[in-house]
């Protein structure tokens, strides 16, 4: 007994479910009720033209045969007629007016079937059609079966009322085992059916959502590609420019004197800087959302990614009028492991940030490292504009930029933090920020690095005291006047920067325009270094190493990519077709230094000991060798005749009369050139 109460209370949670809803829950009910609707629209007006059918069918048998009983028929097929009139007012509608028109058809054949039973002739008759119409008749609705059927039991009362009143006690109890009968059965098959029509539509509706996903997805990894496409042409096309405007700029701060044209300059190459970390950032950007962000870990020094940062974000600070606090615990282990390009980018971009938005008092940045979780820890605090409480939950999102209007001279896409918290997550760290709005900021990251050498790093900031005394005039490490590098690439300004920044290197420089024609010069002589340009029109890099190897020009000689690529798995690419390195565009001399001290024979390089003695018989030469005196106030003009005048005399260059005269009187002077005019 127990037991059947129990059931009893389980199962009828379910039945009212399934008689309420089709045994779906509320939420999933509202959303496909409009297509119910509209399926109800479709069959009511198929199960109307049906009737209209059967009525004038009905009609024409009963005119024919001479049957008078033909008002039920007249009533059929008026009754659809103007329910098919209605059809187009509400055909594209879902709510209540639509909800009504598809009950009309059941009380239209409701209506006719207690019309006809009522029929002279008919009164002490059993009406088995009306039987017929209350089992069928509801099937064509998918609506909520506990309404329709309230609709049904209306007229099946209404219909037993009218049989009571004017048939006999035989015909009036067969009418009623009838109704009662095929009532509960079509009320048991509508709750069947019906369920199974709703649930058809709700699976239906999600098969389509799930299609339409998938047919999303595919379109987003389709843009996704266009995009990558896109941002590796992008690259290449302003890096291609950038490598002059970097490279000859650089070649102005090395040699020009001009402390204004070297200002002029200095403004360029930060311009260019700039602009280059904008580019860097939204490749970033690109890689990390496609997942296609590597993290590549290596045994780095510490101090020396410290050394980077200062250099890149002090001067900026101490430009602005910003005290610039660096606090570097001494226990940091000297030696980590970790992606060394990342770490600097993530210090980097919180430093910058700090700096950028930060009008006036300091900027401070401490570095720790916790060696029982092996986390590095920086903290980077500022004393600027802050952060509105409102702007805090938007401040890591991409192409954001808070307080626009206070902003607007501030340069910046606003993807720097977005990049430097998922760069942090990805290596299992955390980033925090505390800031009060006018008042400051304080961004904390932890980062997971191991230590690899535990020797404590020191008193860094003693050290960088006593470095920053003043900065070294410009000197490269490689000097090998008897190496040869060759230099291919179809763009002659590229040709000429990467010249400029080899010029004090010494080394013998050849270049080539084409593949062919470094495959020719590859036939004729034999060079230490070959520089590739990747994109040639013509002939490809590729293309090129691959003839080259074929043909056995080069077999062990270095071939190094050149090229503006520098989307993510660029490097790997390049190694697999052969190439034994690989260098972007714009070259910083730094890389390309790296890269030739890497490959050109350490026996080509000169020592130290080397270098002092030319440099003491350069001086001693120079000490014999006839003066000229150049004076103009032109910087151009002056690096022009120093171009020309070359190493058989000894140039001294002044911009006006009185220099020229102090000098003349301590010194023996064979020429003097005066804005083009010589005088012996």
């Amino acid at each position: 007994m127990e037991s059947g109460v129990l059931y009893m209370k389980n199962i009828l949670p379910y039945l009212k479910e399934e008689i309420l809803r089709c045994g779906v829950s509320n939420e999933d009910m509202r959303d496909i009720e409009p297509h119910i609707i509209k399926r109800n629209l479709e069959l009511s007006k198929a199960t109307t033209i049906l009737m209209f059918a059967a009525g004038v069918l009905f009609l024409c048998i009963n005119l024919l045969t001479g049957n008078p009983k033909t008002i039920p028929y007249f009533m059929l097929v008026a009754g659809s007629t103007l329910l098919l009139i209605l059809y187009n007012a509400v055909k594209n509608r879902t709510g209540i007016t639509a909800k009504l028109y598809c009950y009309l058809p059941l009380v239209l054949v409701w209506t006719y079937g207690i019309v006809l039973s009522v029929q002279p002739g008919n009164s002490q008759n059993p009406a088995t059609s009306i039987v017929v119409f209350l089992t069928i008749m509801p099937l064509t609705i998918n609506g909520r079966p506990l309404r329709v059927y309230a609709a049904v039991l209306l007229f099946a009362v209404i219909f037993l009322a009218i049989s009571f009143s004017t048939k006999n006690s035989q015909a009036f109890e067969t009418d009623f085992m009838n109704t009662a009968t095929f009532f509960v059965l079509g009320f048991v098959l509508y709750i069947v059916i019906s369920n199974r029509n709703v649930k058809e539509i709700l699976y239906g509706i999600r098969a389509a959502e799930g299609e339409m996903l998938r047919e999303e997805k595919r379109v987003a990894e389709r843009a996704n590609l266009a995009k990558s496409n896109f941002l590796a042409n992008m690259s290449h096309e302003i890096r291609t420019p950038m490598n002059a405007i970097i490279g000859m700029d650089e070649m102005i701060l090395r040699e020009s004197k001009d402390t204004r044209i070297r200002k002029y300059a200095s403004d360029i190459q930060s311009a260019g800087r700039t602009l280059l970390s904008i580019i860097n950032d939204i490749l970033d950007l690109s890689k990390i959302e496609s997942g296609k962000m590597e993290l590549i870990p290596v045994e780095y020094d510490f101090a020396s990614v410290l050394n980077d940062i200062v250099n890149m974000t002090m001067n900026k600070a101490r430009e602005k009028g910003l005290a610039y606090e660096l606090d570097v615990e001494p226990d940091i282990p000297s030696v980590l492991l970790g992606d060394e390009i990342r770490i600097r980018q993530i210090i980097l971009n919180l430093t910058n940030n700090a700096i950028k938005y930060t009008a006036e008092g300091k900027v401070s940045i401490h570095i720790g490292f916790d060696r029982g979780e092996s986390k590095l820890l920086v903290r980077v605090a500022d004393t600027g504009m802050g952060i509105r409480p409102e702007d805090l939950g938007k401040l890591f999102s991409s192409f954001q930029r808070l307080d626009e209007t206070k902003n607007r001279n501030i340069e910046g896409t606003g993807l720097g933090l977005n990049i430097t918290k998922q760069l942090t997550e990805m290596m299992g760290g955390t980033i925090a920020v505390e800031s009060e709005y006018g008042k400051g900021s304080v961004f904390t990251a932890t980062i997971v690095q191991e230590a690899v050498d535990d020797t404590p790093i020191g008193n860094y900031t003693e050290r960088l005291d006593k470095a920053q005394s003043g900065k070294a005039e410009f000197r490269p490490q490689l000097i090998a006047p008897e190496a040869r590098v060759l230099i291919v690439d179809d763009n002659e300004m590229n040709l000429k920067v990467i010249t400029a920044l080899m010029k004090d290197t010494r080394i013998r420089i050849t270049t080539a325009a084409s593949g062919a024609e470094c495959i020719d010069m590859l036939k004729d002589r034999a060079f230490d270094v070959i520089m590739l340009d990747q994109m040639m029109p013509g002939m490809s890099g590729t293309r090129t190493l691959e003839i080259i190897r074929e043909k056995h020009l080069a077999d062990v000689t270095p071939i190094i990519a050149l090229t503006a690529d520098a989307i993510v798995g660029a490097r790997d690419q390049y190694i697999r077709e052969g190439f034994s390195d690989y260098l972007t565009k714009p070259v910083m001399f730094a890389d390309l230094e790296e890269v030739l001290l890497k490959f050109i024979d350490k026996r080509l390089l000169l020592t130290e000991e080397q270098l002092r003695e030319e440099a003491a018989a350069k001086e001693l030469e120079n000490v014999n060798k006839p003066v000229i005196l150049v004076i103009s106030d032109s910087t151009e003009r002056l690096n022009s005749l120093k171009e020309m005048i070359g190493d058989g005399y000894k140039g001294v260059y002044v911009r006006d009369e009185e220099k020229a005269r102090k000098y003349m009187e301590k010194h023996r002077v064979a020429y003097v050139i005066r804005d083009g005019e010589s005088i012996t």
